[in-house]
């Protein structure tokens, strides 16, 4: 089972110091299920539009849209939206602000990240903090 998740960055290397909906960009990577292999996937554009108020719920549609194959988001933080993106979404908070590090750490919770993604849609799922 390959599981793909999209970081939320600004410059590529670290994960943007803004909630994950207003990175400027996304890299995207698949992990082996099995053996927690992690592959640079792509790059994709953050063409969601601006907030008009914090938490606008037309953001998290447009990112929910724009991300809809993408199952995990991998953010430093998070804002208001997660209560809609975890109806869709696993999301995954690291400690760690350089993606290279959090892509260390991440094999060893695959095994929560697939229960999650194992509920059906409009369940929410849980927060995996990685430590």
């Amino acid at each position: 089972m390959k599981i793909l998740f999209a970081c939320g960055t600004d410059d590529g290397k670290t994960l943007t110091d803004e909630h994950f909906g207003s990175a400027s960009f996304y890299m995207i990577f698949s992990m082996d299920g099995d053996s927690g292999k992690i592959e640079f996937v792509k790059r994709m554009e953050n063409t969601s539009p601006e907030e008009r108020m914090h938490g606008d719920p037309q953001k998290a549609k447009y990112l929910s849209q724009m991300l809809k194959d993408i199952p995990v988001l991998v953010a430093f933080t998070m804002g208001p939206n997660i209560t809609r993106m975890r109806k869709r979404f696993v999301p995954v908070i690291s400690r760690v602000r350089e993606i290279e590090s959090a892509l260390e750490i991440l094999p060893r919770y695959r095994e929560e990240i697939i229960k999650e993604m194992e509920k059906p849609e409009g369940e929410d799922r849980r927060i995996i903090y990685l430590k």
